[in-house]
């Protein structure tokens, strides 16, 4: 994914991975981005940026954080990581190339279980 999303901003990169999911994964899941605002859900009091509920939208079953270089730190994962991962069945964070190690150990300071992937 990183040729697809390297340079693009957050918002375009929630709208890519959220089309990307259902792209891939036809009729699996119902699919919610806080992008629409009549749509966002909350989830441990946050609305994350990526919301994946059965394809019936009654079971949660992840939770996607959409992160970009600056925004990986202590303070995004006390703010939002931690709530979310306390809320969610799952928790994922997309990070650009380079920061994933950097997120994984801020998550391992703070307890906080999440799954990670690169763009």
């Amino acid at each position: 994914m990183a040729q697809i999303f390297h340079h693009d901003d957050h918002d375009t990169v929630v709208r890519k991975y959220a089309e990307l999911i259902m792209k891939n994964n036809p009729g699996r899941f119902k699919v919610t981005t806080n992008l629409d605002d009549s749509e966002s859900v909350e989830v441990g009091g946050i609305s994350p940026d990526i919301v994946l509920h059965d394809s019936s939208g009654n079971d949660l079953l992840t939770v996607i954080e959409v992160e970009t270089a600056a925004s990986v730190g202590s303070e995004q994962a006390e703010a939002r990581w931690k709530p979310i991962s306390e809320g969610a069945p799952v928790l994922q964070i997309i990070v650009p190339k380079g920061t994933q190690a950097r997120a994984r150990r801020i998550c391992k300071k703070l307890g906080i279980k999440a799954r990670f992937q690169e763009y």
